[in-house]
């Protein structure tokens, strides 16, 4: 017979475990203890605000004459809620229509059809699309979106545009 199954014999199970679990925890109160630095982080921002309920906005402009594309015709508005929780008056609203611009003018979107472009207007006057401009929360602007040309010949076909309306404060 080995010692080790001897000495088991006559030991308590339960009561060697109390035993271990009283000594371990008398060594862990005698030690001095470790240190760890901890770091937080996080960024503090201000609640952006919602557009259009996070619905999606939709423009459709129907049949649009490739030769009747100047910039005025087919104008739309483009209709949208804003909701902005706790509203800072102190502090700047800004509005950015982010998206791919075209290479012939700063305040419209790309499309699938080269040459032709979706400018957007605030109030009337072209946005400069990925551009933040401030807004006033209690009379937000008035947009539209007009097809444009950059004076190449058009092509017949079904065109698209997406682009995102941003608001945030500052």
């Amino acid at each position: 017979m080995d010692i080790r199954r001897k000495y088991l014999r006559g030991i308590n199970i339960p009561g060697a475990l109390l035993l271990l679990l009283i000594v371990n925890f008398g060594a862990s109160a005698d030690q001095t203890g470790d240190t760890l630095n901890v770091k937080i982080h996080g960024t503090l921002r201000r609640m952006p605000c919602v557009i259009n309920n996070d619905k999606a906005i939709v423009i459709d402009f129907g049949n649009v004459g490739v030769n009747k594309v100047n910039g005025d015709n087919y104008k739309q508005s483009i209709d949208y809620l804003l909701e902005c929780k706790d509203p800072d008056a102190t502090a700047n609203l800004n509005m950015t229509l982010r998206g791919v611009q075209s290479s012939y003018n700063t305040g419209a979107i790309n499309t699938n059809v080269p040459g032709l472009g979706i400018e957007i207007l605030q109030n009337g006057s072209p946005v400069t699309i990925n551009k933040a401009f401030v807004i006033d929360y209690n009379n937000p602007p008035r947009l539209e979106a007009v097809p444009v040309s950059s004076g190449v010949p058009l092509t017949e076909g079904a065109f698209n545009a997406t682009a995102t309306l941003m608001a945030e404060y500052e």
